[in-house]
């Protein structure tokens, strides 16, 4: 069989009659009767039955169309994919990333990335700790932001930042008046602290058992924005990742920095490719250049 016979076989499906896939091909019905005896010859697959001038698909020929169809359908997609390079010049970037840089920080670079790369089409997904790492190890992803230690095969991975935890109150607690949050401060306070999933829990632990901050936590979440948005509703206390404070509401919630310090990590990881990314090596650069400014602002 050949891709004419494929391709007149299809649209006799398609359009229902040889007469009319003849039309669109640009040629005559008995050469489309021909290809499509040929193609029952060459599969061996009785394809239609013919009664009078009208034709009707057998078994045989519906359940061999899906399979062209499947065939078709991932030659369109390459056919959009080319089509997509050619118009926009410039392919595609695939990113993931944890929640509270999903939420925040990675918005923020796509913004000044694609003010100088308006062609570049990127895809964000926010996904946990786990998945961003398997993603990079299986080049599912171009570029991964994590929280965690990456341990993993198959990626590069680089410290993005390390940043010191800051005090997450609502608005309206007494605490709040205060310039500086210590840990003996939280005493007897309802505090709403990262799950054992999060790096940075158990440092956190260690200096709430110092201060004798005995009580045992009222909530416990993973993410730094769930934090966040139940401090804001007066649940309790946190300490926060600073990157989570971003366009959070000062009428609801305040941030302030807290002692002693708790470190929050970030990293990037890639795929380790043998050839380089020049869109990806962009992109890192503005993720660089940006995170230089968070640091300065939030860093010590």
């Amino acid at each position: 069989m050949n891709q004419r016979q494929i391709e007149a076989f299809r649209l006799v499906m398609l359009r229902g009659s040889m007469t009319a896939a003849a039309e669109e091909l640009g040629t005559s019905q008995p050469s489309i009767s021909r290809l499509i005896a040929e193609l029952e010859e060459s599969s061996g697959l009785a394809l239609f039955t013919r009664n009078g001038g009208r034709i009707q698909a057998t078994d045989a020929g519906s359940a061999f169309y899906r399979e062209v169809d499947r065939s078709f359908v991932g030659l369109e997609k390459l056919a959009h994919s080319a089509r997509e390079i050619r118009e926009l010049g410039s392919g595609r970037l695939r990113l993931v990333a944890s929640p509270v840089l999903a939420l925040s920080f990675v918005p923020t670079v796509i913004e000044r990335f694609l003010s100088t790369n308006p062609r570049i089409v990127i895809s964000l997904e926010m996904r946990s700790e786990g998945t961003i790492q398997r993603w990079a190890s299986s080049a599912y992803c171009d570029v991964g932001f994590a929280t965690t230690t990456p341990d993993v095969f198959g990626v590069t991975s680089a410290e993005l930042y390390r940043l010191p935890g800051v005090c997450a109150l609502p608005a309206g607690h007494p605490l709040a008046a205060r310039k500086r949050i210590h840990a003996r401060d939280l005493r007897g306070e309802s505090l709403i602290l990262p799950s054992y999933a999060d790096d940075t829990r158990s440092s956190l632990d260690r200096v709430l058992r110092q201060a004798e901050v005995n009580q045992v936590p009222t909530i416990e979440t993973p993410y730094g924005a769930t934090i966040c948005a139940m401090v804001s509703r007066g649940l309790g206390i946190g300490v926060v990742n600073p990157l989570a404070t971003v366009d959070a509401n000062p009428a609801k919630i305040a941030f302030r920095p807290f002692s002693p310090d708790v470190m929050f990590r970030g990293f990037t990881v890639c795929p380790n490719l043998q050839y380089t990314n020049p869109i990806v090596d962009s992109f890192l650069e503005v993720v660089r250049d940006a995170m230089a400014f968070e640091v300065r602002h939030w860093g010590k």
